[in-house]
């Protein structure tokens, strides 16, 4: 972990160098394919079988239309479970020019993947292919039996942004053996489309429906993804601010964002998300060829709700509301539920005892003048509890959950608006302790924090015309620890750091300058606890240095 530090020492000095610099203006053209530190997905050495759901499958058709794979997923006949691991597989290439775009997979009318693409310049002369994973495992209950699927890359076309990704999609089931046993995962998954809130609309909702009666433990998984104005949230501004130059274009409402969610009406806690930065944010020559964290498959946040499964367990239909009290664009709400049941009997009841969600966080801001400017900073915080019991076939389980939040954002707008330098700090846990008869049945813990740094410098006239500069490092902070409430053991931690400057110069649509350089780590543990380092970093859209310490197997 020493020889982690220093590098990471002379990669931070690196970064708050600032950006890039040069006696000439220099040009990328082809650049390498994207990477990212991140381990993929391991993969246990059993029997195995891959379903294709999609096999270079172009997201638009000949005219332009975008075009959505879909089926129905079965399991395989030669790989028919218990499974020790699902894992999904997608290659996506590229070429032309082409803005980021979403794609999805949804089985089942559940979203099992959520991302975002590469932007291709369409300066270079090749195409670009990038790969990425994810642990399906987590919905083995919704792949037991066929479901219908749906998915791809929402891409438009025009005579500038010709870009079509072409996808191909593999669903791996790998079979269980003594040696690889099956995880315990959820006995119900409970999925829905996304919804878009919008300012018109800022609360969206979801109805569960035909719940299981038996229920012992709830989690709602949540991904968010900012549009528009909520794009990069992190560098919106007060109203005032933003009043205060308008040329600049700045977004409003300040930068704090929440999702407030509840459960027919009564609020359950607060849903936040890593700031994602997507591959043409900023500067896109931020993100070539080493993406953004998280890029190709948002960061979900996952809450435990287990306080009130009493309510869910009742047979009824139940709204699940998620309310954006400060939204300045839209955001996208992929919410999934789940939910684990009692082996032993047909029917569980609860109730929720306690019950302190503060319907707003506890905030200041201040706005004060500085050379050529204004500093705005954002503080929020928050602490909720929830509890409740739910009598079960091993007795009376009571949970109490406890959640912690603490935001700092400071942004200095300066040169008439067109300059913003932002840290933002953001970080929480969140400790679940369940007890029978007052002893502690099982307790865990998740932390996160996800300091940002960005700077941004805009002069554009329109997207053919413009001059962009700008630097970001962001940084992934994650643990998961077990214990009995008092002390705690870790099960797995990491940090995924990432610094990248950029800029991009365009006349009549021609990119008169454009270049870059990052440099990302990643060190902790893989998804089976083993320690595992990854060091890559690149120059002008190339990869000059890609360092890896595989975990011991």
């Amino acid at each position: 972990m020493r020889i982690f530090t220093i590098v990471l020492s002379l990669v931070l000095t690196w970064v708050l160098s600032g950006a890039v610099a040069s006696a000439d203006p220099v040009l990328e053209h082809d650049t390498d394919d994207p990477v990212t530190a991140a381990p993929a997905v391991t993969r246990p050495d059993t029997a195995h079988c891959t379903v294709t759901l999609a096999d270079a499958f172009r997201s638009n058709t000949a005219d332009g239309t975008p075009q959505y794979y879909e089926g129905t997923l079965a399991p395989p006949k030669a790989c028919p479970g218990p499974w020790a691991k699902v894992v999904m597989d997608q290659t996506v290439t590229v070429s032309g020019r082409q803005y980021d775009r979403i794609g999805d997979l949804r089985i089942g009318g559940t979203e099992v993947w959520w991302g975002t693409t590469e932007e291709p310049s369409g300066e270079g002369t090749r195409p670009i292919t990038y790969h990425f994973d994810k642990d399906l495992t987590p919905y083995t209950a919704l792949l037991r039996t066929p479901q219908p699927f749906h998915g791809g890359i929402e891409n438009y076309n025009s005579p500038v942004y010709t870009g079509v990704y072409a996808q191909t999609v593999t669903l791996t089931y790998y079979q269980a053996d003594r040696k690889h046993p099956a995880p315990e995962t959820a006995d119900h998954v409970a999925g829905f489309a996304h919804a878009d809130a919008t300012p018109a609309a800022p609360t969206v909702h979801f109805s569960a429906k035909d719940l299981p009666r038996n229920i012992t433990r709830a989690y709602l998984e949540v991904t968010l993804e900012g549009h528009a104005c909520d794009e990069q949230w992190f560098d919106d501004v007060p109203d005032a601010v933003s009043a205060k130059y308008p040329a600049a274009g700045l977004c409003g409402k300040g930068p704090y964002r929440e999702a407030n969610f509840a459960l027919d009406g009564t609020p359950a806690g607060s849903a936040f998300t890593f700031p994602h930065i997507y591959s043409g944010g900023i500067v896109p020559q931020l993100w070539r060829p080493i993406v953004a964290i998280d890029t190709f498959s948002l960061h979900a946040e996952t809450y435990d709700i287990t306080p009130f499964a009493g309510r869910l367990v009742d047979g009824a239909a139940h709204d699940l509301s998620f309310s954006f009290p400060d939204i300045g664009g839209e955001f996208t709400v992929v919410p999934t539920l789940l939910l684990y049941t009692d082996k032993n009997a047909a029917r569980t009841s609860g109730a929720l005892v306690q019950h302190d969600v503060a319907a707003a966080p506890v905030r200041q801001e201040t706005v004060k003048d500085i050379q050529d400017g204004v500093n705005v900073t954002v503080t929020a915080k928050r602490h909720d509890v929830t509890a409740g019991y739910v009598d079960t076939s091993a007795g009376r389980v009571y949970t109490r959950v406890e959640r912690t939040r603490d935001y700092r954002n400071s942004d200095d707008v300066t040169g008439g608006g067109f300059t913003q330098h932002v840290v933002q700090g953001d970080s929480g846990q969140q400790t679940s302790t369940s007890t029978v008869d007052g002893r502690v049945r099982s307790a865990a813990r998740h932390t996160w924090s996800y300091p940002l740094t960005t700077d941004a410098t805009a002069n554009i006239t329109d997207d053919q015309n413009l001059r962009i500069s700008g630097a970001a490092q962001m940084t992934q902070v994650l643990g998961d620890l077990t214990g009995d409430g008092r002390s705690w053991r870790p099960v797995r931690a990491s940090t995924e750091w990432l610094g990248s400057s950029g800029v991009l110069a365009r006349t009549n649509g021609v990119n008169t300058e454009a270049d870059g350089r990052s440099r990302t780590s990643y060190a902790g543990t893989d998804d089976l606890g083993r320690p595992y380092f990854h060091y890559v970093a690149s120059e002008h859209g190339r990869i000059t240095e890609n360092r890896e310490v595989p975990p011991r197997r």
